[in-house]
């Protein structure tokens, strides 16, 4: 009997959670059987622990419980799975940014699909109408407004740049979980300004955006009764994360007084800069260096026509949460290594170069 890969067994775990998450949210969770990938997973973690001669998780439920542990904590050993010891696929009962990026690596998760989906269809509209600025205000919104009220929601709806991609934005913005509201508040974060979740306790209330800039930090209350709806979850990993790292970039390079574009032709590039011989940059903000190497050595970027050089920029977050990550992202993908038509860089060695090319210039 063949051992099943241990990297393709915990991204099946992960598309298992994610497609669990999803039915919960659907109210469709206590239907059986469990999500199919959810049972393989189980299968296939027990040849594992079975090869190995440790105990395997005891039917879904065991499966979820051990989701929930830092990967360091299993008795099963995971060694070619890209994982750190202290990352989970679950915490507090909801997906984790590692099972999002896991999920992803599968490449049949729902949440991607949907993601993809939901995009293109903004593009298509905003290309066919011939507005780009209004592909670059969805995203902006996406990126700076995670949680909004449902008053807020409306009058973007009415906006303009917005309204040819209204009936998109409703389907990015579902009402906040149950959980958000038990006591009638719905609580957001000043750091992100996505919503606050009680803890276990019900007292404790935290942010649910792993690379957050200030996850203790309070933002405003709202009453549950006026209405409040937060972005989709894989939106928020995949959009709202990185997209933080590209408002930023694009501020700072505009503050050296270089052009700068974010989403150029309906997103050819996450940020373009200078006019002449224009840079282009896609922003990445994933946990884990290796399994980033992995998802890039299937699928780099393509370069936009008439770009002098190209770069993957690794926002700072990750970078200091990981002084090596750009190491252990080129060896995980060797196309990434100078010399080559894609270079990873840090956030900030990308702002560095740009000033050295703007000081060279002026």
């Amino acid at each position: 009997m063949t051992t099943p890969s241990e990297r393709i067994v915990v991204a099946q775990l992960a598309s298992g959670i994610l497609d669990y998450a999803e039915a919960a949210t659907n109210g469709t969770v206590a239907r059986l059987p469990y999500p199919g990938n959810l049972q393989l997973a189980l299968d296939r973690l027990t040849m594992l622990a079975w090869r190995q001669e440790v105990d395997p998780p005891s039917g879904v439920v065991g499966l979820l419980q051990l989701a929930s542990t830092p990967f360091g904590d299993w008795d099963i050993q995971l060694p070619e799975a890209d994982v750190d010891p202290d990352e989970s696929l679950l915490a507090h009962g909801r997906p984790t940014a590692t099972c999002e990026e896991f999920g992803t690596l599968r490449g049949d998760v729902e949440g991607e699909m949907r993601e993809n989906a939901l995009l293109r269809s903004v593009m298509d509209k905003t290309r066919a109408a011939g507005a780009p600025d209004s592909y670059v205000a969805f995203r902006r919104l996406l990126i700076e407004r995670p949680a909004i009220t449902a008053l807020e929601l409306d009058m973007k709806l009415a906006d303009p740049a917005l309204a040819i991609v209204a009936d998109e934005l409703r389907q990015a913005y579902p009402e906040v979980p149950p959980e958000a509201k038990a006591d009638g508040i719905v609580r957001t974060c000043a750091g992100c300004h996505g919503v606050r979740l009680p803890l276990d306790d019900d007292r404790t209330w935290t942010c649910q955006d792993e690379s957050c800039p200030a996850p203790g930090t309070s933002g405003p209350d709202h009453p549950a009764a006026e209405g409040v709806h937060w972005l989709r979850r894989e939106l928020r990993t995949f959009i709202t994360g990185p997209g933080r790292a590209e408002l930023r970039i694009a501020e700072a390079v505009a503050s050296m007084g270089v052009p700068a574009l974010l989403w150029p032709d309906f997103d050819s590039c996450d940020v373009s800069v200078f006019a002449d011989r224009p840079w282009a940059a896609d922003v990445k903000a994933w946990r884990n260096p290796v399994r980033l190497g992995r998802s890039l050595r299937k699928k780099l970027f393509t370069v936009p026509p008439g770009t002098d050089r190209a770069f993957i920029v690794i926002a700072r977050e990750q970078v200091r949460a990981h002084p090596r990550y750009i190491a252990l992202l080129r060896r995980a993908c060797p196309d990434l290594k100078p010399g080559n038509r894609v270079v990873a860089i840090s956030e900030k060695q990308f702002l560095d170069y740009v000033r050295k090319r703007a000081e060279e210039q002026s």
